[in-house]
């Protein structure tokens, strides 16, 4: 069975986080206050961020033609196509890339998974994938 990359490792967002604490720490003294202050407060705004993308987010997205694997740091979902209603872009103001949602049911509960698509192509890809599985999938553009 051939597994499709879905989701995106992240590396860019990884190493931004990784270099604004250290930037931050040393511009107190090098740098004007404003400048300092700024940076700081964007420090802050990426703690919330660098939690989520580095304990929280799913570390690896992968689908075949009947089932969404997902990969958390200990263990793996499996998730049949059929069981997705939802694949559509949602609001993300703290990253430049468009955040993805899936919505599916498992066990009878709706449950849901936010990811960054390695690219246009793949989603869409997906898409199609996913919709020959179950044809009343909602996928908005």
């Amino acid at each position: 069975m051939f597994r499709a990359q879905l989701s995106s490792n992240l590396i860019p967002e990884k190493i931004i986080i990784a270099v604004v604490p250290v930037i931050t720490f040393f511009s107190w003294a090098a740098l004007p206050v404003i400048v300092a202050a700024l940076l700081f407060v964007l420090m802050l705004l990426l703690v919330p961020y660098s939690i989520y993308t580095i304990y929280m987010a799913p570390l690896n997205i992968s689908y075949d033609e009947s089932f969404l694997f997902m990969t958390n740091r200990k263990t793996e979902k499996i998730i049949r196509l059929k069981d997705i209603s939802r694949i559509e872009p949602v609001a993300s103001y703290s990253s430049l890339r468009k955040r993805w949602q899936i919505s599916y049911t498992e066990n009878g509960v709706e449950q849901e998974l936010f990811f960054f698509p390695t690219g246009t192509t793949a989603i869409m890809q997906f898409k199609k994938v996913a919709r020959a599985q179950n044809p009343m999938i909602f996928a908005a553009d």
